[in-house]
């Protein structure tokens, strides 16, 4: 797998972006605090955004994709992304699945680009914003 974005790679999504125009929406985080996707993702505007941003955090009930953008992100390792990296430490984590979900980014994104069918046997436990409020 590759670990960083050469010129002539594909640009990378980041699996875990900002609910911010142009964002995909790519899942919903259900009461069990596990993400459940949507498919396709969807695009979100400024209306989605103002309406999300109302009550709780918007990265703590919605996944979000976009642009991976590499060292301007705090996540970034210099090499890779650091979250994908992290959450793969993570002791009794579940292990690949034999056949993978359906995915709208997989062809794009940093975490499967980085880590293969183990980044999306962890994905759905990744919630972007853990900040209490």
């Amino acid at each position: 797998m590759s670990t960083s974005s050469a010129p002539d790679d594909p640009e990378r999504t980041c699996p875990s972006s900002s609910c911010e125009p142009g964002a995909k929406l790519i899942g919903v985080v259900g009461a069990d605090g596990t993400v459940g996707y949507v498919s396709p993702p969807l695009e979100i505007d400024a209306d989605f955004v103002e309406r999300a941003r109302r009550g709780r955090t918007p990265e703590k009930r919605f996944r979000f994709a976009g642009p991976c953008v590499e060292g301007r992100c705090a996540q970034w390792t210099g090499s890779r992304c650091g979250v994908i990296d992290t959450v793969l430490t993570t002791p009794d984590r579940p292990s690949a699945p034999e056949r993978l979900p359906h995915c709208g980014i997989r062809s794009s994104c940093r975490w499967y680009a980085q880590s293969g069918a183990e980044a999306c046997a962890v994905c759905p436990l990744v919630v972007t914003d853990l900040r209490e409020s």
